[in-house]
């Protein structure tokens, strides 16, 4: 894996101080990975309007204050539909990673942040990194500044539920960040325990726990042996809950997981847990899509 493979990160802003929630973290992470940040403003109608003379002002301006932080950064403007424009945006000048907020509404071009971040998730195949953009916590991260000590990671035993873990395993290099495996077994429903009783249920839940065991073990390993700590969790429950309930527990300050994917012995669609997770948690998303081939855009 490419030591510096966050080359370029681009950071969606609308003029609204939640989504300038996610400044902190630009800088935090931008200054570690030495990478590139162009920042994104999405105009509306005509170039001449009052309103987007407004908005490349403000970009302008805070890309000035982060290279006042000695981040690289460029403004953006484009014109159009925020989502589709930061799509396309971000397919076609190599971006390795798009940061924004999840609520609020915006400032300058009165757009959702929420919706749009949601159509972004849904559909880039670049990584996002999302940040919840309450008020109250924007302040706070602004005055606190951001880090990363503690890293979520959900896993299902399949290959597609792996694709955040090369970012995980270069972030947690560059900041020094512990990792926290876990993986979750849904119990089963009434209607199969009454097909199968519960006797085979056991012994089949035995053989997961000792699955779950093995792969997870062999992850950790591998994470050890790279200078990261680490450990596992195996939990039964509902995948979503149990995510959040150990992020919430270990204070952790970033969950990292795949948006798709079908597991095969756990058998939870990895998307509709993600979904779950990233509208009950409070805590920053690293959400990762595993292409067909290559886990990650390779940068040498």
């Amino acid at each position: 894996m490419a030591k510096r493979i966050i080359r370029k990160i681009l950071v969606p802003l609308d003029g609204s101080k939640t989504a300038e929630s996610v400044l902190p973290y630009i800088k935090y992470l931008a200054k570690r990975f030495g990478s590139e940040v162009e920042v994104l403003g999405a105009g509306i109608g005509r170039k001449s309007r009052r309103v987007n003379r407004l908005l490349e002002d403000y970009i302008e301006s805070a890309a000035s204050d982060l290279r006042n932080e000695k981040v690289e950064a460029t403004p953006v403007i484009v014109y159009g539909s925020a989502a589709d424009k930061i799509l396309s945006y971000s397919k076609q000048n190599d971006i390795d990673l798009i940061v924004m907020a999840t609520h609020g509404r915006s400032g300058v071009t009165r757009w959702w942040i929420g919706s749009v971040a949601e159509k972004i998730v849904s559909q880039a195949i670049t990584p996002v990194l999302l940040i919840p953009g309450k008020k109250q916590k924007a302040a706070k991260a602004k005055k606190e500044g951001a880090s990363i000590s503690k890293i979520l990671v959900p896993l299902d035993g399949s290959d597609t539920g792996q694709a955040a873990l090369d970012y995980v395993e270069l972030v947690a290099r560059e900041t020094n960040a512990s990792v926290h495996l876990i993986q979750v077994i849904s119990p089963p429903g009434a209607m199969e325990t009454s097909v199968f009783g519960n006797a085979e249920w056991d012994s089949f839940f035995k053989a997961m726990q000792d699955a779950a065991n093995d792969y997870l073990g062999s992850i950790i390993d591998s994470l050890k042996a790279k200078g990261i700590t680490a450990k596992y969790d195996i939990v039964v429950g509902n995948p979503a809950h149990e995510i959040i309930k150990s992020a919430e527990k270990g204070k952790i300050d970033l969950i990292a997981m795949s948006t798709h994917g079908r597991t095969g012995i756990v058998r939870w669609v990895i998307g509709s847990v993600a979904d779950k997770v990233l509208h009950g948690t409070r805590r920053p998303m690293w959400l990762v899509r595993p292409p067909k081939t290559n886990i990650m855009k390779s940068k040498n």
